[in-house]
């Protein structure tokens, strides 16, 4: 079980990653994803599923996270509802599609994709990168489609929110950056509670964990999700008051550090 060295980590994963959700419209998986994989692989939980452990319970987290963020920004009218009903539909579906894709891969190869997938975030960041296209707020139902099944396939697969794909999509569609994010926090909200239940109902004969159901592990949900929830109306706050591009720089500098160290090591264990 969990011991309180384990406790104080569980806390700090999760206040880092609400506050990190509050300023940037992310589920806060990009960081609650690693943080696990590593609190799991110290608390010596079987090595074959602890990409698919963490991906799964991170899920689970994200829904406490992104309804807390979600109802932060909605409060500084920060959410485009008109969007996210047009592109609900199309995240649910990726979503599922991306979990049943999961449940089928070996987790040091899921943990080289989560990798690769930080490094090339963390590159678009650092070097600032954003489309430039016309501005409008009611993109094509055609793109909407195609870009929401690719939010919520890559969601399904690595267990994290939709921001990296997201907020560039919103901003194409002419929102600021606040908006962006408000927006974007709004669309991890349904993601997490329809991968919530496909690691439920698909994954139970994956795992034969004590304390897990599927691929959830009921002890992490409960010790991070309290502390996402604390975190996620600081991070909004913080979001209006730190300069974006120093907080780009500090949040792309750690994805490169995680990314590197989980391809390496999806690699070494692969070899």
């Amino acid at each position: 079980m969990v011991g309180i060295t384990d406790f104080a980590l569980f806390a700090l994963l999760g206040i880092g990653a609400g506050t990190l959700a509050g300023m940037l419209g992310i589920g806060g998986g990009m960081v609650i994803v690693p943080g696990l994989f590593y609190l799991f692989s110290l608390m010596d939980l079987p090595s074959y599923s602890l990409m698919h452990l963490a991906a799964g319970s991170a899920m689970c987290i994200m829904i406490f996270t992104s309804a807390s963020s979600t109802f932060s920004h909605h409060m500084r009218g920060d959410v485009h509802w008109d969007i996210f009903s047009r592109i609900i539909a199309a995240i649910g579906i990726g979503v599922l599609i991306g979990n049943l894709l999961s449940n089928h891969l070996d987790t040091n190869w899921l943990e080289i994709i989560f990798g690769v997938f930080l490094l090339v975030v963390s590159i678009k960041i650092l070097l600032n990168w954003k489309p430039q296209f016309e501005e409008t707020t009611q993109p094509p139902l055609g793109l909407v489609a195609i870009v929401g099944t690719l939010i919520g396939f890559k969601s399904g697969i690595l267990g994290i929110g939709g921001g990296a794909i997201s907020v560039p999509f919103l901003l194409y569609c002419g929102l600021p950056m606040s908006k962006a994010s408000g927006t974007s926090a709004s669309f991890t909200l349904p993601i997490a509670i329809v991968g919530t239940l496909s690691f439920l109902l698909f994954s139970q004969g994956y795992t034969d964990i004590a304390w897990a159901t599927g691929y959830i592990y009921w002890p992490a949900v409960a010790l991070v999700a309290p502390f996402t929830v604390l975190g996620a109306p600081i991070g909004t706050k913080l979001s209006h008051v730190i300069s974006p591009n120093q907080l780009r720089r500090i949040f792309g500098l750690l994805l490169v550090v995680i990314g590197l160290r989980m391809f390496s090591g999806g690699l070494q264990f692969l070899a």
